[in-house]
């Protein structure tokens, strides 16, 4: 069964897909309700715009978009890219993982880590949020993934959670303490120990330069591309914001996204990043 995945035959690549994209279908609902605090059991999919119930044949993942032309059938409002995007993306990502770990165990727990990644950067994304609901069980199946990973010891599990924990912990209590200010949310916090106790501890440093040098360089651009507004008059003073009421600074960008891209680029190609960086750090040495 590992030679027959690794070797990938069309027609089995395609169903790989297929289930990646179901999967993808359902990381929608997750990503649109989780957020809400709404359940991802019932009611069945709707359309967002008018609420109506998707059928079956108009749910398949990125075949009924194109078909409906990215249009509700009910109420003919346009469904977002978004949808089909995730699908892709997700049966993509199933084909990468079954390509790299072959049927097993160790498929099943990096897709799921895989799933969980998605999920939380699209969630990110849309709210500047990281649901506990998904950080902290991704964390506890993290700690445990060496029953099945063989590659990732107990130690490097443990060790790996608490020092990405500990690391950002120590950031956030320094800008609420400190800079009195928010250098970084404490879901970061969690998603970075997530990430290490199913990674190991020799991940954190490859993924937190990864997710920080990605995440400058795309703040940078939007920064460049972004236009001042005209300056307006000074509101009058109201009564101090809520958490409900918090918005991000000015041009800042939610950095759950980048540590989760990282993540994947670790996942996927570490032995490439640990060696290009060793061999970097060595010509700049000698």
């Amino acid at each position: 069964m590992q030679d027959l995945a690794r070797g990938m035959p069309v027609a089995f690549a395609i169903w790989v897909f297929a289930f990646g994209a179901m999967v993808g279908s359902f990381l929608n609902v997750v990503i649109a309700r989780v957020p809400k605090r709404q359940s991802i059991v019932s009611p069945g999919s709707r359309c967002p715009r008018c609420g109506s119930a998707i059928a079956w044949y108009d749910n398949i993942p990125i075949v009924s978009w194109i078909l409906l032309r990215a249009r509700c059938r009910k109420c003919g409002q346009p469904i977002s890219t978004r949808y089909p995007l995730v699908e892709l993306l997700m049966g993509v990502l199933a084909v990468a993982v079954v390509k790299r770990d072959g049927l097993g165990w160790v498929a099943v727990g990096d897709f799921g880590l895989v799933a969980a990644l998605v999920a939380l950067a699209y969630i990110d994304l849309d709210t500047w949020l990281l649901p506990h609901q998904i950080t902290w069980p991704l964390l506890v199946v993290g700690l445990v993934s060496p029953l099945w990973n063989r590659e990732l010891t107990w130690a490097q599990s443990l060790i790996g959670a608490a020092a990405g924990f500990a690391l950002f912990a120590a950031i956030a209590l320094i800008g609420e303490k400190l800079l009195k200010r928010e250098t970084m949310g404490w879901g970061d916090v969690w998603l970075l120990a997530a990430i290490a106790g199913w990674l190991g501890w020799p991940a954190l440093l490859p993924v937190v330069l990864l997710s920080a040098v990605q995440g400058a360089i795309v703040g940078s651009i939007l920064l460049a591309v972004r236009r001042e507004p005209e300056p307006s008059p000074p509101p009058a003073p109201a009564a101090p914001p809520s958490d409900e009421d918090w918005v991000p600074p000015k041009h800042a960008v939610p950095y759950g996204p980048f540590l989760s891209l990282a993540a994947l680029e670790y996942l996927f190609f570490g032995d490439r990043i640990v060696s290009g960086w060793n061999h970097l750090i060595f010509r700049l040495l000698s």
